[in-house]
């Protein structure tokens, strides 16, 4: 598969069902935002496989729907900005589908030509290109805040990963999210979290308004959502869907001659994976949906 969404894990559904989190749910209040914030950025930081440093350094975190809302938001203060969209070869295609983006012989890549000063940077991490950290995204963080470009974190697949080692204290980074999506399969029910550097607000100012800000503010959130999202966070921690599948996800790779990323729905093959290739640099292979049916071939085996 050419996507990128992680496998399905029924163990989150089931563990709402059988504790009927659903029955229940409107009697204990739904209403759940300022805990939701609070307890995302613990749960990020509960991770024993992962190092995600510096969310303290945030001044401000809102509900988010997914990264998406996000994302969006900051395509939104691009243009409103003036500003040129730049990323590297390999990222998440929805940001090329939503915005104004040339990668042909005036290519926006970073990848191609050198950041300037008008210029706003995408990038997600784990990479969207490989499962891993990209290479060059710290000396891509000290360019940026050299020429005062603001950048944007999508950590998006936190929760389905191991080896994942980022500090996000840089000043260069203006905005960085989370959500629930993959690492606890709430795709149904979307959730996130967004921390920035910026978020105060005047209702009185004629300036840029930050609109995810603005719906904190008014509580006009998803709140069945990020209810759900704080029960399983409280339940499940981010290192479940890879200590669950880690092992599977190596069988599929060693079985089809794939080189396994640090996220456990993604591989990275060679020439003769080809047709999964992402902007003539990588061939990434969501191997999601074998690594769950040779997990489950495994435990029928084992019982």
């Amino acid at each position: 598969k050419r996507n990128g969404n992680s496998l399905y894990n029924g163990d989150f559904l089931n563990y709402l069902l059988n504790n009927n989190f659903f029955k229940y749910a409107f009697e204990k209040g739904i209403q759940v935002q300022d805990e939701f914030l609070d307890t995302f950025p613990k749960w990020v930081q509960s991770s024993k496989l992962n190092s995600i440093r510096g969310l303290s350094t945030f001044n401000y975190r809102f509900p988010s729907v997914g990264v998406t809302q996000s994302l969006d938001e900051f395509h939104y203060s691009i243009l409103e900005q003036g500003r040129t969209l730049r990323m590297f070869r390999g990222e998440y295609p929805y940001n090329r589908d939503v915005h104004k983006f040339l990668d042909d012989k005036e290519s926006n890549f970073i990848d191609d030509r050198p950041l300037q000063k008008n210029d706003a940077v995408i990038i997600s991490c784990p990479f969207s290109g490989t499962g891993m950290v990209h290479k060059k995204m710290e000396k891509m963080f000290d360019i940026a805040y050299e020429l005062s470009v603001p950048v944007f974190v999508d950590m998006a697949w936190f929760g389905t990963c191991a080896n994942i080692n980022v500090d996000l204290s840089h000043l260069a980074i203006h905005e960085v999210a989370f959500s629930t999506t993959k690492g606890l399969c709430t795709g149904d029910y979307r959730a996130g979290i967004r921390f920035s550097r910026h978020g105060i607000i005047d209702y009185n100012s004629s300036k840029r308004k930050d609109r995810l800000a603005l719906q904190a503010d008014w509580t006009h959130g998803c709140h069945l959502n990020t209810s759900i999202s704080l029960e399983l966070m409280r339940r499940f921690t981010p290192d479940y869907q890879w200590n669950k599948y880690n092992k599977a996800q190596k069988q599929v790779c060693e079985t089809y001659g794939l080189t396994p990323s640090d996220c456990v729905h993604i591989a990275l093959g060679n020439k003769n994976w080809s047709q999964f290739q992402r902007d003539r640099v990588y061939n990434r292979v969501n191997i999601g949906k074998v690594v769950k049916r040779i997990y489950e071939q495994n435990q029928t085996v084992t019982v």
